[in-house]
C-alpha cells in the first residue's frame, strides 16, 4: 500500500527536523534490527510488522526526496516519531540533504544496496527483532534538568537492557522482561558530562547505559582536552571548568552496573584503518586497555560513522578476534565471531 499524504508529510517533515537538529545536542532515538534471527524466533511479530510497514512506506517517501538516503535516516525519523519525549523541531527551511553525515572516505553505497539493507531491517522488524536506542554525545550540566525528564520519560515507559539480555534474546527470541519493550540509552566519547550527568540520572531512573568512549581521550591531560575534542571532530557543547573526559578510574567504576563498549582509540572510522600498525593502535590496543580497566571484554564495539561489520576489513577481524560479541552499527546490532 502506497504512504498517504498525511504519512508523506509526516515521514518528510521528521526527516527534516532530524536532519537539521545538531545531534551532538540532542538525544538521538532510533531503531536498531538484532541479528542474526534466533532459531526460537517467531515467524511474525505483530508490533514488528506494523514498524516494519512503515519503514517500508518511509522509504518510499524519503528516497523520492533525497536519493541519498540510508534506512538508517528512515529509522531516525521514526525514532523522532515514536519515542521521543520532545520531537526534534520542524526547521523553518527544509534542509538540502536529508541522508545522515558520514566519515570523510565513506561513499554512498549504490541505490541495490541500500534496497537490500532496508529489505533487511523489514523482515527483520517482522520477526519482532528490534531494539530502541537513544544515541547521546556531550550531556551538559546546563542540560541537565531536561536530560533527567527524558530518561525518565524513556523509563517509564521501557526496561532496561544489557548485553547479557541482548544475547539472551538472540538465543531464545525472548527478552527476559516480556512486560515491556526495552530501550539502550548510548553515551558515545567518554565525556566527564556522562558521569557527572547522564550517570546520576541513569542511576535515579533505573536504566542501563551503553558507554562508548575512545581511548585516548581518557589519557589527555585536562589542559590539552578542547583541543583533542576539536581535532577528533567530537561535539562540544559547554566550555565548563575542569577536565572535559571522564577518567579510568570513573570508567570502571560506572561499569559495575553499566556496559562498557570500544569506540576506537581517537574517534576513528573503518575507512582509515588498514595497515598493521593502525589496527593495533585503533582497535587491539583500545580493546586491551578497555578490558584490564573494566575486568571483561568489552561489550560491543562502534566505529565512528556506524559502519556494519565486515569480516574482510582487518581490523573488523582484530575487534573479533579480541572477543567482543556485538557489533553496534547505525541500523543493526548484530552479535559476532
Amino acid at each position: 500500500m502506497a504512504p498517504s499524504p498525511t504519512d508523506r508529510e509526516t515521514f518528510l517533515r521528521a526527516a527534516a527536523a532530524v536532519a537539521a537538529e545538531d545531534e551532538e545536542r540532542a538525544g538521538v532515538a532510533t531503531y536498531l534490527a538484532l541479528e542474526p534471527a534466533p532459531a526460537a524466533a517467531p515467524a511474525r511479530d505483530r508490533a514488528g510488522a506494523l514498524l516494519a510497514a512503515r519503514v517500508r512506506a518511509a522509504w518510499e517517501v524519503l528516497t523520492a526526496a533525497d536519493p541519498d538516503v540510508g534506512v538508517q535516516d528512515v529509522l531516525a525519523a521514526l525514532g523522532d516519531l515514536d519515542l521521543r519525549r520532545d520531537p526534534a523541531p520542524v526547521p523553518d527551511r527544509v534542509p538540502a540533504r536529508l541522508a545522515a553525515w558520514r566519515p570523510p572516505g565513506t561513499p554512498v553505497a549504490p541505490r541495490a544496496e541500500r534496497d537490500a539493507a532496508t529489505a533487511a531491517v523489514h523482515d527483520a522488524f517482522v520477526g519482532g527483532r528490534l531494539l530502541r536506542v537513544v544515541n547521546h554525545h556531550d550531556t551538559p550540566a546546563s542540560r541537565a534538568d531536561a536530560f533527567r525528564a527524558d530518561l525518565a520519560w524513556y523509563a517509564e515507559r521501557f526496561a532496561p537492557v544489557t548485553a547479557a539480555d541482548v544475547h539472551a534474546f538472540l538465543d531464545t527470541g525472548r527478552w527476559p522482561d516480556a512486560s515491556r519493550p526495552g530501550v539502550v540509552p548510548a553515551f558515545y566519547d567518554g565525556f566527564a558530562s556522562a558521569v557527572h550527568v547522564a550517570l546520576p540520572a541513569l542511576e535515579e531512573v533505573g536504566l542501563v547505559g551503553w558507554f562508548y568512549p575512545p581511548t585516548d581521550f581518557l589519557d589527555v591531560p585536562a589542559g590539552r582536552q578542547r583541543e583533542f575534542a576539536r581535532a577528533h571532530g567530537y561535539g562540544v557543547l559547554d566550555e565548563p571548568e575542569g577536565p572535559l573526559a571522564m577518567t579510568w578510574d570513573e570508567l570502571a567504576a560506572l561499569s559495575a552496573r553499566h556496559e562498557v563498549c570500544g569506540h576506537t582509540a581517537t574517534h576513528a572510522a573503518a575507512a582509515g584503518v588498514r595497515g598493521a600498525a593502525a589496527v593495533e593502535a585503533e582497535v587491539t590496543g583500545p580493546l586491551r586497555r578497555l578490558t584490564e580497566v573494566i575486568g571483561r571484554v568489552p561489550a560491543a564495539w562502534a566505529w565512528l560513522g556506524g559502519t556494519d561489520h565486515d569480516p574482510a576489513h582487518p581490523a573488523d577481524r582484530a575487534v573479533v578476534a579480541a572477543g567482543v560479541r556485538l557489533w553496534t552499527s547505525n541500523t543493526v546490532l548484530r552479535r559476532v565471531g
